[in-house]
């Protein structure tokens, strides 16, 4: 009884992020691992002759040619509600921590790129299709809400005013997400929302010099000040928030690298690796930059208009986000459908898309209402991500193997150069 109710303490501090992340050693280990193994094996393929290949799904979306759309596109699926809405709530304490923080980018981004690569062989497998719900479904769980608590949090509204707040906000996400895939406006909807984000950074960053900026700590305001230092290292360590990230990360991954499977064709590997890496590494230094500058949380202490430009930029990131979530969703269950009454009857693809749009979007946007209004706890997310961790050991033999040319190339979802341009030339 003794060893069940230790072990009953452990998983409640565990999920209020008590004490330090080497108390969880075994957690620690898996995901601080995958981190590591996808950050390698994104290099060797980044390095390998393999990487000029190019993504090619004929039946998915049109080449974005425009390269701050897909840049954008990227930035704002992969990290931007994250970024955006985690910082002031979770990371003011530690803002500045650059090694910490550089390392996890480039292992999220790794998390990302490795998933898409896998995705883009495995994307008509039931399977496959069935871990991208299950992710869609935590990934958003965390970060919608995340991003909803965020904005309102200022604003110290309680009781039913609260919930009717929350039902609000989430409803905008959810609405303008469904007009965007009605009307395929992703691209332009990123666009966006990465010209809002830099409006935002300069409103923060011209506000340094009206407000007390004492709390500034100046040897931690710019990437790698105090790098020689063991304290910025240990964090990887020891900040527990750094590993409960590293858990979401793992079950956004999942349906980010969909995404890339899907909005990537035409580029070759090494460039979506490369253009991954620039966008996510760019937008997280910058906010750092700023956030870290002027000591900044999100709130009214820095005027009404700083508040608004954040919280619309937040309300953006996240409809990105679902968009892009749903939209991989939408195809996956649409294509799952076909293959399903393919042999009794001609279905018609559009009335179908919408049904399934409209049913996906009502879930996702109740579903988030609910787990605002009660609470979700960091423990499930934290334990069932476990169930991700196949599938990143899967891709990263199959990428190491996509690699060094040990597979068969004409079932990985990209065809040679010389094939591609043979096929945009027809």
């Amino acid at each position: 009884m003794r060893f069940i109710n230790d072990f009953l303490i452990h998983l409640n501090a565990m999920g209020n992020l008590e004490g330090k992340a080497t108390d969880y050693p075994v957690m620690l280990c898996i995901y601080l691992g995958i981190f590591l193994m996808c950050t390698l094996s994104m290099l060797l393929v980044y390095f390998s002759p393999a990487s000029k290949r190019v993504v090619w799904l004929p039946d998915q979306h049109k080449t974005i040619s425009n390269k701050f759309s897909y840049m954008a596109m990227l930035a704002c699926t992969f990290t931007g509600v994250y970024l955006v809405g985690s910082y002031p709530s979770e990371l003011q304490k530690t803002y500045g921590t650059w090694n910490a923080d550089f390392f996890y980018t480039i292992g999220q981004t790794a998390l990302m790129l490795i998933a898409g690569i896998y995705s883009l062989a495995t994307y008509k497998q039931k399977r496959s299709t069935i871990l991208n719900i299950i992710s869609i479904i935590i990934g958003l769980s965390t970060s919608i809400p995340l991003a909803a608590t965020t904005i309102l949090l200022p604003l110290e509204i309680k009781g039913g005013e609260r919930i009717l707040s929350i039902i609000v906000v989430i409803s905008v996400i959810v609405i303008l997400a469904t007009i965007s895939i009605k009307k395929n406006l992703l691209v332009k909807y990123s666009r966006i929302n990465i010209i809002m984000f830099i409006i935002t950074s300069i409103a923060l960053f011209s506000t340094i010099s009206c407000f007390d900026n004492s709390m500034v700590d100046n040897s931690k305001i710019l990437p790698f000040q105090g790098m020689l230092s063991s304290e910025p290292w240990k964090e990887l360590f020891t900040n527990p928030y750094w590993w409960y990230f590293e858990t979401t990360v793992v079950s956004w991954s999942v349906f980010c690298g969909r995404f890339v499977a899907y909005c990537s064709n035409g580029y070759s590997i090494k460039s979506v690796i490369k253009y991954g890496n620039i966008s996510l590494i760019a937008l997280t230094v910058v906010w750092h930059i700023v956030s870290a500058a002027t000591g900044y949380t999100l709130s009214f202490s820095r005027g009404t208009i700083i508040y608004i430009l954040t919280a619309l930029t937040m309300v953006a990131f996240a409809v990105t986000s679902l968009d892009s979530a749903t939209k991989t969703l939408v195809n996956d269950s649409v294509r799952l459908f076909e293959d399903k009454t393919v042999k009794k009857a001609k279905i018609d693809e559009n009335k179908m898309t919408n049904v399934v749009t409209y049913s996906i979007m009502g879930i996702l946007g109740i579903l988030n209402i609910i787990l605002l209004i009660t609470g979700f706890p960091r423990l499930f997310t934290m334990i069932f991500c476990l169930i991700f961790v196949p599938f990143f050991i899967r891709a990263i033999i199959y990428v190491i193997k996509f690699s060094i040319g040990k597979m068969d190339y004409s079932s990985s979802g990209t065809i040679s150069e010389e094939q591609y341009h043979k096929i945009v030339k027809e």
